[in-house]
């Protein structure tokens, strides 16, 4: 099959309009299917979630068949529409599973889209700050599917919010006050998490190798993965160095960046996550002689 569908799009690809060779409906949307199939699809992955998607194309068609040199035509569109589909992926995982294609007789073309995901982590994967007991609970608390996380956008500010949500210190103590001590900035490609994830080189911190324009949205999953390592990120800074123990994270701020790597394809996308660290005094305000 793999040696048929390979001269089949080298012929496909090197016709001439002249030669007029044509194809019925049902073999044109065979062949685009069969070709999108092995260029884009995969099974051997996996996934506890499905879902389906509808992409509409126009193929020209004359006299109820599709000439083999139209037929090069669309399958560019094609390929188009499925790249342009796939840059739209916010789950953990995602993948597509199945295509099909369906032409009816005045050109108008459905491609059928079956995607797997994963839409639940494991709790035998690896917490960095958050306990496996919690860790459901808290990201279903402050995360949800339906908004649109942009990496740069509504899920930089979110995640810089969250993070500057937790208890840093000891509220019942007594009247106190941080004074600044150091920060430190975390980002791709220095902090790789050995456990493995789907950034780019399983960064802890967000990092993507896309085109630049290109709308890149961070699942539910992205951001309960970011907010258990970014934490463990700014506390472990201070665990690893002993002569910081008596100090804090004491504020969270996420940044975005897009930086040129050599030997990479596209621009890195990529978070610069900055702890500011502080050490815990007492207070001992002077009267304001105003009041």
């Amino acid at each position: 099959m793999n040696a048929y569908l390979k001269e089949f799009k080298q012929k496909m690809q090197t016709i001439t309009r002249d030669e007029n060779e044509m194809l019925s409906l049902e073999e044109a949307a065979w062949h685009l299917a069969c070709l999108a199939n092995v260029k884009f699809c995969r099974v051997n992955v996996e996934y506890d979630n499905i879902q389906f998607d509808t992409v509409v194309m126009q193929i020209n068609v004359t006299d109820g068949a599709i000439a083999l040199y139209d037929l090069n035509t669309a399958y560019n569109q094609m390929c188009d529409k499925i790249q342009q589909f796939k840059s739209g992926f916010n789950l953990y995982n995602q993948n597509l599973y199945f295509i099909n294609m369906f032409i009816s007789g005045n050109g108008n073309a459905e491609l059928a889209l079956t995607t797997s995901s994963i839409s639940s982590r494991y709790l035998d994967d690896h917490l960095w700050y958050l306990d496996d007991l919690f860790y459901d609970t808290v990201c279903s608390y402050y995360f949800n599917d339906y908004s649109q996380y942009t990496w740069n956008g509504y899920g930089e500010s979110e995640l810089q919010r969250i993070l500057n949500l937790f208890e840093h210190h000891d509220p019942n103590s007594l009247t106190s006050c941080y004074i600044p001590t150091r920060h430190n900035t975390f980002c791709y490609p220095n902090w790789p998490d050995p456990y493995g994830n789907h950034f780019e080189g399983d960064s802890r911190v967000f990092a993507a190798d896309v085109s630049i324009g290109a709308i890149i949205n961070l699942s539910q999953e992205d951001m309960c993965y970011c907010l258990d390592s970014y934490l463990g990120l700014g506390y472990d800074y201070i665990d690893d160095n002993p002569l910081y123990q008596y100090e804090s994270p004491v504020n969270w701020i996420v940044d975005d960046t897009i930086i040129c790597f050599p030997l990479h394809k596209h621009p890195t996308h990529m978070h610069l996550l900055t702890v500011q660290y502080g050490r815990l005094i007492l207070a001992e305000p002077e009267p304001d002689p105003h009041d």
